[in-house]
């Protein structure tokens, strides 16, 4: 998914689909997670961002993790489809600066301070995405066994066509930002007279991974409004007026399936979703964020149980179908980055009418297709955010 900032907004996120969770990016990735990309509007420039990167001095355990002339794995998107400068050994520094989480790379000449600096921030970041999440401490990145392979790119941030520009994508286990030193910095972040906006675009990041790692290896079949939706929570983005937000809901089908998630203005709408969902301020639904991990686990054991298969006799699974997978099986629903198997749909799916309950008590439906009565979430999302936002 990507993610727009604008501002940011740190609005945070276009799809990549699939392995690609963009913020950029997308979903899964078949078997291997999905990617999300940060994608931030256009905004006027400034010069703030290298009296920012001059004035900042890395926490003494980051320049402890520097390491020169690294020889650890290299720099992988795996099967995300995300398509990173620091795969190009010819662009990219042999130093890496490796913490508890990550292995943070650069390339394009970005500096060792923003290195430095976006290892603090993506370790800051880790630990809001589990306290959203509530989740405890983990070994190592959001398995506990894998870091969080990093990229921090001077060219990311470049205006496009669209008026829009990707400042970050993320899939299973790697993520990739634009660096503080990049020249796109100020005009992605004009304006800004601390790290707080930036530190918004790796909680947003962060929280991808987390998703993805959480659901491996079935991250393309987690929906955008999810996704999104928690990622811009984690990043405590603000939320625009009610009017704004409800002309996003009539704007398109938030919730349609066929949302390829490159649509980035609509972001904080997702983010007003799962508050709906799961606060238990007035009108919401009061489903707790106990409810998430429920959604995530029904999900992934849902999804086992369809795409998990013994791998038969004379067959030879790629990496990316065992990926993942128990010993001995292979994904049926394996697929290339961009797309998304309907069973893992169906999955999802599932896992969210099972998980989530109406104000009645009775379980809330996703999906139009759900529900022949009309009050499924997607028929009705107008409606039931008219009642809840102020």
């Amino acid at each position: 998914m990507n993610t727009l900032h604008s501002i940011k907004t740190l609005a945070a996120a276009a799809a990549v689909s699939l392995a690609l969770a963009a913020c950029g990016g997308g979903g899964g990735g078949g078997s291997s997670g999905g990617g999300t990309g940060t994608d931030t509007g256009t905004t006027t420039s400034s010069t703030n961002g290298a009296a920012l990167l001059a004035a900042y001095n890395p926490p003494a355990d980051i320049a402890a993790d520097v390491v020169t002339n690294y020889t650890g794995p290299a720099y992988n998107v795996g099967n995300s489809g995300i398509a990173s400068n620091c795969s190009n050994p010819a662009v990219t520094s042999t130093t890496v600066v490796t913490t508890t989480n990550l292995a943070v790379f650069s390339a394009n000449g970005a500096s060792l301070k923003a290195q430095e600096l976006a290892a603090d921030l993506a370790e800051q970041a880790i630990v809001s995405v589990r306290t959203y999440f509530n989740q405890p401490a983990s070994p190592v990145g959001f398995d506990g066994t894998s870091k969080i392979q990093l990229c921090v790119d001077t060219a990311m941030g470049a205006p496009q066509a669209n008026g829009t520009a990707i400042t970050g994508q993320t899939a299973l286990n790697v993520s990739q930002v634009m660096s503080a030193d990049s020249p796109n910095f100020d005009q992605r972040f004009a304006g800004a007279t601390s790290y707080a906006p930036y530190l918004g675009l790796f909680r947003h990041e962060m929280s991808h991974a987390y998703n993805y790692a959480a659901v491996e290896p079935f991250g393309n079949g987690l929906e955008i409004f999810y996704l999104e939706g928690t990622a811009q929570n984690v990043a405590q983005e603000p939320l625009p007026d009610k009017a704004t937000l409800l002309g996003y809901v009539n704007s398109m089908d938030l919730l349609s399936l066929t949302n390829n998630d490159s649509n980035l203005t609509v972001l904080p709408a997702y983010e007003a979703i799962m508050n709906y969902l799961v606060r238990s301020t007035a009108g919401a639904l009061n489903n707790g964020q106990a409810s998430l991990q429920t959604l995530l686990a029904t999900f992934k054991a849902k999804a086992l149980a369809t795409c998990a298969q013994p791998i038969p006799v004379g067959l030879i699974p790629t990496a990316g179908q065992t990926a993942g997978m128990p010993a001995g099986d292979y994904n049926l629903c394996f697929s290339q980055p961009g797309t998304v198997d309907t069973r893992e749909q169906a999955a999802f799916d599932a896992a969210f009418n099972s998980t989530f309950k109406d104000s009645n008590g009775a379980p809330l439906l996703l999906h139009t297709a759900d529900d022949p009565s009309g009050n499924s979430l997607e028929q009705t999302l107008y409606q039931r955010l008219n009642g809840f936002l102020q």
